[in-house]
């Protein structure tokens, strides 16, 4: 911080020489001359000195047999001197961020990106309509308007996104995809079966209530509704009213049938552990047989011509001869090893068994259900215990879901 302190007050560095150095130095030090940085090289010693100290030493050095040279200059006075003589530069510098600012502040290109060149066409007159054209001020531009603007005056788009990059205004938009067909009149039928839970119809006609037992394909919401409207005297379908003789006609549309079917519904996993299981494990024992294969026939030179153990494992090194001039050679050399396999028996704990076919049959259980469903009871049954070296573990899940799904026909236009 010091030295921080000194670089803003300024601070000039000394060459001395002469005779009795350090008699001058220790004389400017008793009279309150802070010096610091010292350093002799020969008869020449070099020294820092506060720029308001140096006008006091004057008359120390002429009393003195030694010679004075300033060999640098550091400090905030002496940056602002040559700034001052070259004040033309610096007017020149300030007047350049100026406009450099200024010029940032405006918009000189437009880029809109991710729609064809007619849409494109179609956003520049939408802009220039807002009075959006190179030139204007970025801060007379409201980016979130403008988005909401474009996608209320043009239908086709999707998305939209602006922003400023540098002097540039870009606009990034998302065409909507747009599929010509006909979705025909269709019902919402159960894709699994339940218990009705919770009804909502938001079209066509229910045709279940809540606390009714569906199976998966039974008709929950139909699509056919009845509407009633007022027709002429000559129409066939005329109902006259009781109250007055306004005449209304009693007819049946179908519709796309809508709504949410929540049911609790059952669902069932199955899973075992053995208490013994056996397994086969490599010992000691090995040979080896050497043999030369030619095209699909081998030819045993050395070793075993059967497997000498009735339970092994086979493990082979094939090599293949270099070719030669070009040729490639269809022989192969073949090392095959024959390893020992003997037959081991390990027995489980019940309650470790237990723990681990139940957690086979939760995770089957699981697998069946949806991740939107919301679960409501679980139960885990023991089926048969120890028979057949299995324990049998049964997982009953309750959950509540939205079984319905549309049974309907897309109708594709040309």
């Amino acid at each position: 911080m010091r030295r921080l302190y000194d670089l803003i007050k300024g601070y000039v560095r000394l060459e001395i020489q002469g005779k009795d150095l350090e008699k001058f130095l220790n004389y400017l030090v008793r009279n309150d001359i802070e010096l610091w940085n010292v350093v002799r090289i020969e008869d020449i010693i070099y020294v820092n000195i506060k720029l308001k100290d140096f006008k006091k030493i004057r008359k120390y050095v002429r009393n003195s047999s030694c010679r004075v040279k300033i060999q640098q200059k550091k400090g905030t006075p002496f940056l602002i001197n040559r700034l001052i003589n070259r004040r033309m530069l610096v007017v020149g510098v300030i007047i350049l961020v100026v406009i450099i600012h200024l010029l940032s502040s405006f918009v000189f290109f437009i880029e809109i990106e991710g729609v064809t060149a007619e849409n494109q066409e179609e956003v520049r007159e939408l802009l220039t309509e807002f009075k959006i054209r190179p030139g204007v001020l970025k801060s007379s531009i409201d980016l979130e308007q403008l988005e909401d603007l474009i996608l209320q005056k043009k239908s086709q788009f999707a998305w939209s996104n602006a922003y400023f990059q540098g002097t540039k205004l870009v606009v990034e938009l998302a065409e909507k995809e747009l599929i010509d067909m006909d979705i025909i009149p269709s019902d919402v039928v159960a894709d699994k079966s339940g218990v009705i839970n919770e009804l909502i119809v938001l079209q066509g006609t229910p045709v279940v209530e809540e606390g009714m037992t569906v199976k998966a394909g039974d008709l929950l919401i139909s699509k056919e509704v009845v509407v009633k409207s007022e027709k002429d005297e000559g129409d066939e379908k005329l109902e006259e009213a009781e109250d007055n003789e306004e005449k209304i006609v009693i007819e049946t549309k179908e519709v796309r049938a809508e709504g949410l079917v929540k049911a609790h519904v059952w669902y069932e996993g199955y899973a075992e552990a053995k208490l013994d299981n056996t397994f086969l494990q490599a010992t000691a024992n090995s040979k080896f047989s050497n043999i030369i294969k030619f095209e699909n026939k081998e030819v045993i030179i050395t070793g075993p011509k059967e497997p000498p153990y009735s339970q092994f494992a086979v493990e082979e090194e094939v090599k293949s001869l270099p070719k030669w001039r070009n040729i490639d050679l269809p022989i192969e050399l073949i090392r095959r090893r024959y390893i020992e396999l003997k037959e081991f028996r390990a027995t489980k704990d019940v309650e470790i068994a237990k723990k681990i076919a139940k957690e086979r049959a939760i995770d089957d259980v699981l697998e069946k259900i949806n991740q939107e469903a919301k679960i409501l009871n679980s139960e885990l049954k023991l089926i048969k215990l120890e028979q057949e070296n299995l324990i049998r573990i049964k997982a009953l899940i309750e959950v509540e879901e939205d079984i319905g799904t549309r049974r309907e026909e897309l109708i594709e236009v040309d």
